[in-house]
């Protein structure tokens, strides 16, 4: 007769980051003959953080005209494009490192944007002189402390050697290249430039990290398959940071438990490297269901 199995909040292991549970069987443990084990159904949040100090993407910084360095870090959280570049123009802000028009608009030398045609971000940097910012009319904010330098120099974006290369798509180094030097207004960048600096990133922008998870089973040893103990696989398509997802099974695909006596085991998340992931929200229902081969029809 099939068994069913329920794993929730309840079963999760401490510090495990709400992707590891534990199951203990009743009355000392059971024995396990020729069974075989399948997912029914997984009901969880997508609540797992693209930005965290665990994952070794949290920070990058820029190069203002004036040779200086800002590092910006950012909070452990779930962050699109958009909103790193909002971080970015934020920080610009509470700095001083911007312009204002006529008409009192903000005016940014520095941007990281989204060019959905060629599947990649695009890093513009774009130049300010004394020249520019008067033929522009525009002028330095109140409480700004840099001078607007005599020759055209465009802001640096810098993407450390962290995994913040993958969030983006960008090597390691400085967009544009080379450095600024010399004393405000009279800086020079090398190499000079003489327009808008614009850059594609080279690889494709990896803003999810983990676009889907791999489901492990301390019951199953599939020797044929890495991680050995996978019984199941989930993708949250469609499927918006913060929303319930919902996966019914119509098909089991069974797995066969190993042979022997448990008092326990453990199912757990893995993203497709097999690395730990985190959910912030613990509210998790797995529903497994086990048969013996003769319920399956197995000789």
């Amino acid at each position: 007769m099939p068994r069913t199995l329920i794993l929730n909040q309840s079963n999760i292991v401490a510090n495990s980051g709400n992707s590891v549970f534990q199951y203990d069987f009743p009355l000392g443990g059971i024995t396990f003959k020729d069974e075989f084990i399948a997912v029914q159904q997984i009901t969880l949040y997508n609540s797992v953080f693209n930005i965290s100090s665990s994952n070794s993407n949290n920070s990058f910084s820029y190069k203002w005209v004036d040779g200086t360095t800002t590092v910006i870090n950012l909070s452990d959280s779930y962050l699109s494009l958009a909103e790193i570049n909002a971080t970015l123009q934020a920080t610009m802000v509470s700095n001083k490192h911007y312009m204002l028009t006529s008409t009192g608009s903000y005016v940014y030398f520095l941007e990281i944007v989204v060019n959905a045609s060629r599947y990649a971000d695009q890093i513009n940097s774009f130049q300010l002189s004394t020249t520019i910012a008067t033929a522009n009319s525009w002028t330095l904010p109140a409480g700004a402390t840099w001078v607007i330098p005599t020759n055209a120099i465009n802001p640096i974006f810098v993407v450390p050697s962290t995994n913040f290369q993958n969030i983006i798509g960008y090597t390691a180094g400085n967009y544009p290249a080379g450095v600024i030097t010399g004393t405000p207004p009279a800086q020079v960048q090398t190499p000079a430039y003489t327009s808008t600096q614009s850059f594609l990133s080279t690889t494709a922008p990896q803003i999810i990290p983990q676009p889907s998870y791999l489901c492990t089973c301390s019951l199953v040893n599939n020797r044929l398959a890495i991680p050995s103990q996978l019984i199941f696989s989930l993708t949250p398509q469609g499927v918006g940071f913060g929303s319930l997802f919902n996966i019914q099974v119509a098909e089991l695909a069974y797995n066969k438990v190993e042979d022997g006596q448990y008092t326990q085991f453990r199912f757990s998340f893995v993203d497709s490297l097999g690395g730990t992931v985190n959910f912030q929200d613990p509210n998790t229902l797995i529903l497994l269901v086990i048969k013996n081969k003769s319920e399956l029809g197995f000789l």
